[in-house]
Formats: C-alpha cells, sequence, structure tokens
C-alpha cells in the first residue's frame, strides 16, 4: 500500500523540472513586476505549493489500471458511487474487528485511507491562507471544488481518456478531503506567525530599482521566445495561405520588435515586461541608430549564422571576402558568448555591446497608489 501512494510522489518528483521549466519564465515576469524580483522567500513558497499541487494531481489519477478492457470488464465503479456520508467510520469500524490497539489502528488500512484523504488537501488550506489570505469560507468552499473535481476526474475516466471509471465516486472523500483543506486553513494562523510576511511592499521598496544579470537575462529570454512565437505564427500564416516565406520578412519583423517598438515606447516587449527600459547613457531615450548598434551586435552570432546558411558555395580561395564571415562570427561569439557574460554576470561592468552603442538598461519604478499602479 506504501509503494501504492508513493509511487504519484516519485512521478511529481520526475515531472517537477519540466513544469518548472514553462512555468519559470510567466513566473518570473509576475514576480518582478509585483516585487521587483525573482527570488526570496515568495518564490521558493510558490514553487512549493506547485509541487503540492503537481503531486496531489498525481495522487488523483495514480496508479492507472494496466489492463483497460479487463479492468472496465470486472467493475462498475460508475453505476456504483458511494453516496452515504460518513460510510469511512463504518468501514474503520469493519476493519478493525473490535481491535483498537495503537498497533492494530496501524495495521489498519481503512484508516490510513481516511487519514489520507484528509491529508490530501490540508496543505491547500495552509497555503491559500499563507500565499492568498484567502479567507476561512473561501479557503473551504475551494477545497470542496477541488475535490470535487478530483473525484470527477476519476469517475469520468481522466474526463474519457481511460475507458471507464477506475476509481470509486464517495461522499466521503468530498467530506474529508473539504476537512483536511479547513483544517490547513486554521493550522496555517499560528504557524505563518513564525513564517516571513509575503507582502510584497518590502521586496519591491528594496530591489525594484536594481538592474540585476537575472533580471535582464529574463528579459532577453522573454524577447526570444516572443519574437521566435511571432516569426513562427506569421510564416505559419503565409504558408497557410500559400505563400512562400521570405527572408526579408524575418528581418521586417525583427526591426519591428527591435528597434520600432523600443524606438516609440523606450523598451522591447520584453524589457517592459521586466519593468526595464533602454536609455542613453546621457539619460535621453535611445534612438534608432543606438538601437541598431546595440541589436547588431547582441544578435551579431544569429544573423552571422543566416548569412553563412545562405551562402549556396564557398570557396575562399575565389571569393576571398567569405572569410569576413567566420571572423565576424569569431568575434562575435566572443563578444556576445564570452566576454558579455563575464561583465554582467561576473563583474561589475556594462555588456559590450552596451559601450558601442552607449545605451544602458534602467528599472521602471512604478509608483503605486492603493492597489493600482500610476505610471
Amino acid at each position: 500500500m506504501v509503494a501504492t501512494y508513493l509511487l504519484p510522489v516519485q512521478t511529481a518528483l520526475l515531472l517537477f523540472p519540466i513544469v518548472v521549466l514553462v512555468v519559470m519564465l510567466p513566473v518570473a515576469v509576475v514576480s518582478y513586476r509585483r516585487r521587483g524580483r525573482a527570488g526570496g522567500w515568495a518564490t521558493v513558497i510558490f514553487y512549493a505549493f506547485l509541487f503540492y499541487l503537481l503531486a496531489a494531481v498525481m495522487q488523483t489519477i495514480m496508479p492507472l489500471p494496466r489492463n483497460p478492457d479487463w479492468y472496465c470488464a470486472t467493475q462498475n465503479y460508475a453505476s456504483t458511487p458511494q453516496l452515504r456520508p460518513f460510510y469511512f467510520i463504518e468501514v474503520v469500524e469493519q476493519r478493525a474487528r473490535g481491535r483498537w490497539t495503537p498497533a492494530a489502528m496501524i495495521r489498519n488500512p481503512a484508516l490510513w485511507s481516511t487519514a489520507l484523504n484528509v491529508v490530501l488537501l490540508l496543505p491547500l488550506g495552509f497555503f491559500l491562507r499563507y500565499m492568498a489570505k484567502t479567507r476561512f469560507l473561501p479557503a473551504t468552499a475551494i477545497g470542496f471544488g477541488t475535490s470535487l473535481l478530483f473525484e470527477l476526474t476519476q469517475l469520468t475516466g481522466l474526463w474519457f481518456v481511460y475507458p471507464c471509471a477506475y476509481r470509486l465516486f464517495s461522499v466521503d472523500d468530498l467530506i474529508l478531503n473539504t476537512t483536511g483543506a479547513a483544517i490547513g486553513w486554521l493550522i496555517a494562523g499560528p504557524v505563518t506567525r513564525l513564517l516571513p510576511n509575503l507582502a510584497p511592499d518590502r521586496d519591491r521598496k528594496r530591489y525594484a530599482d536594481r538592474v540585476t544579470p537575472s533580471r535582464r537575462l529574463f528579459a532577453f529570454l522573454t524577447d526570444a521566445i516572443g519574437f521566435a512565437t511571432l516569426t513562427a505564427f506569421v510564416l505559419g500564416i503565409m504558408k497557410l495561405f500559400g505563400a512562400s516565406p521570405q527572408g526579408p520578412l524575418i528581418v521586417i519583423l525583427a526591426g519591428v520588435w527591435f528597434l520600432l517598438i523600443p524606438t516609440l515606447t523606450g523598451a522591447t516587449p520584453g524589457k517592459r515586461a521586466m519593468l526595464l527600459r533602454i536609455e542613453r547613457t546621457n539619460g535621453h531615450r535611445a534612438g534608432p541608430i543606438s538601437l541598431a548598434m546595440r541589436y547588431g551586435i547582441l544578435l551579431s552570432p544569429l544573423w552571422l549564422l543566416w548569412i553563412a546558411l545562405s551562402v549556396d558555395d564557398w570557396d575562399v580561395f575565389a571569393n576571398p571576402e567569405q572569410l569576413l564571415i567566420p571572423v565576424g562570427a569569431a568575434v562575435s561569439v566572443l563578444i556576445v558568448g564570452v566576454w558579455t557574460p563575464l561583465a554582467v554576470f561576473f563583474g561589475d561592468e556594462s555588456a559590450p555591446y552596451e559601450r558601442f552603442s552607449r545605451t544602458v538598461n534602467v528599472a521602471v519604478v512604478p509608483e503605486r497608489t492603493g492597489d493600482k499602479v500610476a505610471r
């Protein structure tokens, strides 16, 4: 029985790094905009909550019976839901057979199943009070709704992915899960007094005006993923309507993303998401020439690779000018791939492309009035 309950947790441990990679960027965007940083205790608590949710979901859907045809032919969970409230008390008494010693209770599987049903959503109530400051009745209602979602997932065979209901729908599970969420909310009261306050004001005052390497990296990743998504969408639309994708179109999209938008607004979409803007070292907004130099250097490995791939016939003896491409690529890799990380992450200096373009990242610190943000 222990192995059955441990399997979902082991699966959650294996899936958790993948989930973190998927949500890391949007979580960083929200965190920087609310707190001025992407790390700290609040981030640890959020990812702990995320792992708990993943483990709870895995506990609900695993293990699936291996032989669907045989299993669905031999059980009738869908037609016989357990609708008697507090039937679990009778089951515990039947399994106990009058033996209520501590050793007998430990070996009673019905008692363990009851306890685990309470524990399943206990952390949910705790996190709702600690993270979201949810009141008791709404937290209890969320616990009930979550339990109902889990029970319906089992009753419908993983929402009709599995050919039949693979576990019993029980009203007692709803009662025990909801009770667990309520207990978790009550426990959070005294416990959270010992834990750090998750209010974002303190972090915002301390970190919002800092342009950290991680903040710049997340802004760059947001721009890279956003631009790649836009490009794939536009090229996909062209392919759908039978048009032949053209190289100049990518150049135009890059010009809009990295030149036109920051020229008009002061920031690329990725930097705006991280509350950063680009300025010249004299404090003025960066113009198109400065931005072209900045991103021309920063993106040089990509456009040099594009030029290299567009050359059909490499013959450096007949065309010595072709040597400029690998030489330029080596220089760009040195500047962007070596010099820039050393300067930004391991030193206290500007990136080389910032020195050459005389531009700099500046943090945008919003002024907050109550719960609203005024720029």
